[in-house]
């Protein structure tokens, strides 16, 4: 698994990024996402060996990107601006850790781990769409049972939206 800290990005000069990520990466998703969350590049790292890739940003438009780091447990963000006095490392790596989820009988337990304490949107739908349950929460562990015991067998789906990322999770209940 990746440490936070194995992630180096670097400005190498006014158009070029330097990504570097340390040995034991392979499985994790290295993304570039515009503001809209457009998917500018994707690569699947494949090997545990040191990973290096150069970017060249100079066909795309100033503005703010973000570059994500996407293993099995979370998503660490780092924030880009282009302008036109070159690039800059805007922000510094946050992590959003990936909701965990765990079937039995006719409930689902959900942990969500929030270090950074942001609000964290959770909703339940049927499957026909129609919102059947929600809660918002800030709590830096949250453990939730979500009991479908009394309601129809079907297929529901669970969104869960913190800082930004977005997780779902369709359950046959």
């Amino acid at each position: 698994m990746q440490a936070a800290e194995d992630l180096d990005i670097k400005v190498l000069d006014s158009q070029n990024l330097r990504v570097e990520l340390n040995s034991g990466s392979q499985g994790n998703v290295l993304l570039i996402k515009d503001k809209f969350g457009k998917v500018l590049f994707r690569d699947s790292i494949t090997t545990n060996l040191t990973y290096q890739k150069t970017f060249n940003m100079e066909l795309v438009p100033n503005g703010i990107y973000y570059m994500n780091l996407d293993n099995e447990s979370r998503i660490q963000t780092t924030a880009i601006a282009k302008t036109n006095y070159g690039l800059e490392i805007e922000k510094e790596s946050g992590i959003v850790f990936k909701p965990l989820f765990k079937i039995k009988d006719k409930q689902v337990r959900l942990l969500l781990t929030n270090p950074e304490e942001k609000k964290a949107f959770f909703k339940v739908y049927d499957s026909y769409g129609i919102l059947v349950g929600n809660l918002k929460s800030k709590e830096v562990v949250l453990r939730k049972t979500l009991d479908f015991s009394n309601v129809p067998y079907g297929k529901y789906r669970i969104e869960i939206e913190i800082n930004g990322q977005n997780f779902t999770k369709e359950v046959y209940l």
